[in-house]
């Protein structure tokens, strides 16, 4: 039994050894503790026991030695002091509060060291006076333990107390949205080599969540904020900004004044899809990437944001009938600008997007070679252009799969497409037209060139907001690779869609001459005339 315990007292107590008795006397050795609790005593209890243990195995291995038994006995008690008190902060560390107060280095004590001190104390009462006055000092601080120690105790608390607040605030305060904003745009976004129009249209949308919610540090935007904001853009006219009597409100006033209209004068507002795909989405990536940076939780991390049930429903886009496209294509091949001419139709066929047909240059469109020595002619998207200097530009396109090789389908060596192509020296634009108006120069050439096909889809008259557009090409050609009975995965490399699964992404991740000679060859949808293609040939 190494503790015992009296009126609120502690005390350390070990037997001598038997064999030791000779030379340390029968009395157990005894050291008064003072301690903060009672597991505190009972941990100090048994470090003490071991090194006594160790103690007594020094003196048994030392043989007699030419101390009296009060000599040998005040300087075990000695050695057990001094480690009592090396290790005395780490015992009233163990307070109830569980809290450590203070924390000191343990005096290492070897066998060997024990071994050195036993055989140079000779001076037994100086000793014993040292261990006197060294008990009391411990006594002096096991006093204080209720006033300075619990001080010490509270100021810690306190501190801990702070850094738990500020953590559950979201920790200190990062930079603003605006500033990680512009450095995000210009130091990441712009650098991923999609199109420079989507990185500043994502930056604008996050813009007017900042107009919205306030420009706030990054980390200290709530799951509310972007709630509120959804909730908003749900009344919202979608193009507020361009209707003379909403031009100069806020979001707030422009939704509080179509709600302020009877149901069937209300403007239309964004659809759900719109407001997920367009507002929510960049925020997210953006707060995702704040987050990584600064060394905090996102909001937007495992929530939904609730688009209103009353928000306007998405409306499809779909592709054309055969009829419309019959009418578009009459019209088209009549027309002496040659992106007027070749757009309706390479999109209908291969379903590029404008943006990438109108920065083709003549050394994209090249011939593959299959195994019977025939011509395969494709569009090359993954080299980068040729500026008029000879210089290299990363071409902009939405996202790494756009990177790819289109097949051009055999109609294309048909209607003169090909011929009209191979004429245009290699850093030559396909479509130069395209990049000016007028005299000018155009800001956005993929833009305007989109904003034409839709003119002339309504001059036509098969022109649907959203429902049909330019885009609506997309949907045909992957309907016509779809009747022909091609294979998803080539449909998708030729589409520029991402590969859906992990067998998928196994292989070349961009056509093969197989598949483009499959491609070339594919039958057409029934009823697509493309005469009016074919009867204007000869003027290329």
């Amino acid at each position: 039994m190494y503790f015992t315990q009296s009126a609120g007292r502690f005390r350390f107590q070990i037997r001598v050894p038997r064999d030791l008795v000779e030379q340390l006397g029968s009395t157990p050795l005894r050291i008064t503790l003072k301690s903060a609790g009672v597991s505190a005593a009972k941990k100090t209890a048994r470090l003490l026991a071991g090194h006594a243990e160790g103690i007594f195995i020094t003196v048994r291995n030392n043989g007699p030695i030419n101390m009296t038994i009060p000599d040998m006995r005040g300087v075990i008690i000695d050695q057990l002091v001094d480690l009592l008190e090396a290790t005395y902060d780490e015992a009233i560390s163990t307070l109830e509060l569980q809290q450590e107060v203070r924390r000191k280095e343990i005096k290492a004590l070897t066998l060997k060291h024990y071994n050195e001190q036993i055989r140079q104390h000779s001076a037994t009462a100086i000793k014993i006076k040292e261990v006197g006055e060294r008990i009391e000092r411990l006594q002096k601080q096991a006093d204080q333990m209720g006033s300075n120690g619990m001080q010490g105790v509270k100021a810690d608390l306190d501190g801990l107390a702070r850094l738990v607040a500020l953590s559950l605030d979201g920790g200190p305060q990062r930079p603003l949205l605006s500033e990680s904003l512009e450095q995000w745009t210009n130091e990441i976004r712009y650098h991923e080599g999609i199109d420079p129009k989507k990185v500043r249209t994502d930056q604008n949308r996050i813009n007017d969540f900042k107009e919205f919610a306030g420009d706030k540090p990054v980390n200290k935007y709530e799951f509310f904020d972007f709630q509120k904001f959804a909730s908003l853009l749900a009344r919202v006219p979608s193009n507020y900004s361009k209707l003379p009597e909403l031009k100069g409100k806020t979001r707030q006033e422009a939704a509080d004044y179509n709600n302020s209209l009877s149901p069937e004068d209300r403007l239309d507002t964004l659809a759900g899809k719109s407001i997920e795909d367009n507002y929510l989405s960049p925020l997210r990536m953006f707060f995702r990437d704040m987050a990584a940076q600064y060394q905090f939780r996102s909001p937007l991390t495992d929530v939904i944001i609730r688009i209103p049930k009353d928000a306007k429903e998405s409306v499809d886009r779909v592709p054309f009938e055969v009829e419309d496209l019959n009418a578009w294509f009459a019209h088209a091949a009549t027309l002496s600008r040659p992106d007027h001419k070749w757009l309706p139709l390479l999109g209908t066929i291969t379903g590029a997007r404008v943006g990438e047909l109108v920065y083709l240059q003549g050394k994209d469109v090249y011939p593959m070679i299959g195994a019977s020595g025939q011509l395969y002619w494709v569009l090359d998207l993954r080299t980068d252009l040729i500026d008029d200097d000879g210089g290299k530009e990363k071409r902009q396109l939405k996202n790494k799969p756009s990177r790819r090789l289109i097949a051009l389908h055999e109609v294309f060596e048909e209607t003169g497409f090909i011929k009209y192509a191979r004429d245009r020296d290699a850093t030559q634009w396909v479509f130069p037209a395209a990049f000016w108006f007028n005299k000018g120069e155009v800001k956005d050439p993929a833009d305007a060139a989109s904003k034409r096909m839709n003119n002339m889809l309504k001059k036509v008259g098969i022109h649907k907001s959203i429902e049909s557009t330019f885009h609506s090409t997309r949907h045909n050609a992957k309907d016509a690779m779809r009747l022909a009975r091609i294979d998803e995965r080539t449909s998708d490399l030729q589409s520029g869609h991402r590969l859906s699964s992990v067998s998928q992404n196994y292989g070349k991740k961009h056509l093969k001459t197989e598949e483009v000679e499959v491609l070339r060859a594919m039958p057409l949808p029934p009823g697509l005339d493309l005469s009016p293609y074919l009867q204007k040939r000869e003027r290329y």
